[in-house]
């Protein structure tokens, strides 16, 4: 369950559908019962503030009645089997779970901001704050009328927010980031202009922009403006600024970070959606090479680059960005590199281990972030690979790349198809979200049909046509289906360009089992299965079946291997030239 009142009040369960709330006062009374959540609420407390001084003689029947109805919908989503709002001490009390009431997040973030900024860890505090007024939509509850205590609740995160904002500014100036600071302040500075430390910070942006003149003058119209508004002076802080600069005080002016600062990411998906427990754990910053895996259209690049840009302020010194494509030269990624580090192209070594070398001297004592795109093998990875802790390399990988878990300690994560409920609202994303709301059982079926793939998915919505989901949904069940995964005009982004850039990495014992694994009448196989098809022995087959793991065409369960429906389908094109199977199955497999 998510409880959202950063903005308009909103609720969604589990799987992430909206809970409808029709009620004008039953919404009020959730809304008290959140700004106290985990906390008793008095009977005549929550009457008070739905109805004020003089409640009707309904009042106590009809709180029953939305407390009811709240329970309802709230109870049979808590997993544990406790009601949600059970009664407590002449009340009532909310259990709200870690993680599940957007305003408590934003607190946790901005306090865990605030104690990195005041220890000196400014890239830290940036992605934090950064993070915590993410999560605001709007004004505090901007949907109801508020009564006294949220009133005042509102007011009260409204100042934490204001304070973040604040906090996030100053860590950008501890950054070197006057550009970015001195171009947003202004806009902040004039919806508030009566918190001075904004005006101070908008200063000293301007200031070390070299724009001395400009900083004067926002001083005199934070000036004029406090006078006007509150009849004050300005503060000693604004004074002692001002007088600072009129001196040319050169500690206002520190050092800049190097010239050649890379910012290379290239542009993220807008609409990125999901894969919160992979990006909480990209966030907990488990090592210097994170490697993101799974099979093709998966989402492992629109994952990487969604957190790469979030995390981007961890990284002050830059970030470099390459696309391997699979088969590149790794020297040519590090020659790319080092130029775009102010490296002169005729002094990068010939040999890949001295180019590697000098790559690694670059970079020390820089904090950078470096992505890899679609590598195919560790070796390729490796000459990448910074040597000092600060820097950050993110690796994406059809191949699960075991050999850098095993000798890099890479930390890997590794993406399977999309949960139903982010898949068809990725659907809904494509074809307009009304559309799949009005057929979500043809937009169910869909998203089956493409597996829980992400890139499916979007090209099969992107291919609607015009068409109702449910004719959408009956093409995509028939020879059509591959058809309705191509672009017109850009056919090397279709799903089957995609699969087949897989396959073609694959030995030929391997491709021939992938070929034969689209002719199984089911989903899951044995060893013996697989030993049956090719003919061999198992022993034989384990490698291509190896093979088929790594690269996430099948997966090894306990009891065997899987291949999803998607990936069998793709590769039911290969058996037309494969040979028919020596024996039958496994006797007793369906």
């Amino acid at each position: 369950m998510r409880f959202r009142v950063l903005g308009a009040l909103d609720v969604r369960d589990a799987g992430g559908a909206p809970v409808v709330l029709n009620r004008r006062k039953q919404r009020v009374a959730l809304a008290v019962l959140l700004a106290r959540a985990n906390r008793p609420v008095r009977t005549a407390e929550l009457v008070g503030q739905l109805w004020g001084d003089e409640p009707p003689p309904s009042a106590a029947a009809n709180l029953q009645s939305y407390l009811a109805g709240l329970r309802k919908v709230l109870d049979g989503e808590h997993g544990d089997g406790a009601p949600r709002l059970p009664a407590s001490r002449g009340g009532y009390l909310l259990r709200v779970e870690p993680g599940e009431l957007d305003a408590a997040c934003f607190e946790r973030l901005a306090a865990e901001g605030g104690e990195a900024l005041a220890a000196g860890e400014a890239a830290l505090a940036l992605d934090r704050l950064t993070q915590a007024l993410e999560l605001w939509r709007g004004a505090v509850l901007e949907d109801l009328p508020l009564p006294p205590a949220l009133e005042a609740e509102a007011a009260r995160l409204t100042e934490m927010r204001l304070d973040a904002i604040e906090d996030r500014f100053a860590a950008l100036l501890a950054l070197g980031r006057h550009d970015v600071a001195a171009a947003e302040l202004p806009l902040v500075t004039n919806a508030h202009p009566l918190r001075e430390r904004l005006w101070e910070l908008e200063m000293r942006a301007l200031h070390r922009c070299g724009r001395q003149a400009d900083a004067l003058a926002t001083y005199r119209r934070a000036e004029v403006l406090l006078r006007e508004e509150l009849g004050v002076a300005p503060g000693a802080a604004l004074r002692e600024l001002r007088r600072r600069i009129l001196d040319g005080d050169l500690s206002l002016n520190p050092a800049r970070a190097s010239a050649v600062l890379p910012r290379q990411l290239p542009l993220a998906v807008p609409d990125f959606l999901g894969r919160q427990e992979e990006l909480a754990r990209l966030d907990a910053e488990p090592g210097p090479v994170l490697l993101i895996t799974g099979a093709a259209g998966i989402g492992k690049s629109a994952l990487a680059l969604h957190w790469a840009h979030r995390a981007a302020e961890r990284f002050p010194d830059g970030q470099l960005y390459v696309d391997l494509r699979g088969g590149a030269d790794p020297r040519d990624a590090l020659t790319a590199f080092l130029v775009s580090l102010g490296v002169p192209a005729t002094e990068v070594p010939a040999s890949v281990d001295g180019a590697a070398a000098l790559f690694r001297s670059t970079l020390a004592d820089r904090r950078m972030l470096i992505m890899v795109d679609d590598a195919d093998s560790a070796d390729q990875v490796r000459p990448l690979l910074p040597g000092t802790a600060p820097c950050t390399l993110v690796v994406t990988s059809r191949n699960r790349l075991s050999g850098l878990v095993a000798l890099q300690g890479a930390t890997r994560v590794e993406l399977g198809p999309l949960p139903s409920a982010d898949a068809i609202a990725l659907l809904g994303r494509v074809t307009g979200e009304a559309l799949v709301m009005t057929e979500y059982d043809d937009a169910e079926e869909i998203v089956r049909l493409c597996g829980g793939n992400p890139l499916a998915v979007r090209i099969a919505g992107a291919n609607r046509c015009g068409q109702s989901l449910r004719e959408h949904a009956r093409d995509l069940s028939t020879e059509d289906f591959f058809a309705a995964l191509v672009i017109p005009g850009d056919e090397a982004a279709s799903v089957p360009a995609s699969f087949a850039r897989t396959q073609e990495r694959l030995s030929f014992p391997a491709q021939r089992l992938l070929g034969l694994l689209g002719m199984l009448p089911h989903f899951s196989f044995t060893l013996d299965d697989a030993a049956g098809l090719l003919r061999t022995s198992t022993a034989s087959a384990r490698r291509p079946l190896g093979e088929l793991v790594a690269w996430h065409l099948i997966r090894s369960t306990v009891d065997g291997f899987t291949i999803d429906p998607l990936t069998r389908r793709l590769a039911a094109v290969l058996a037309v030239t494969a040979p028919p199977p020596a024996r039958t199955l496994s006797p007793g497999r369906p």
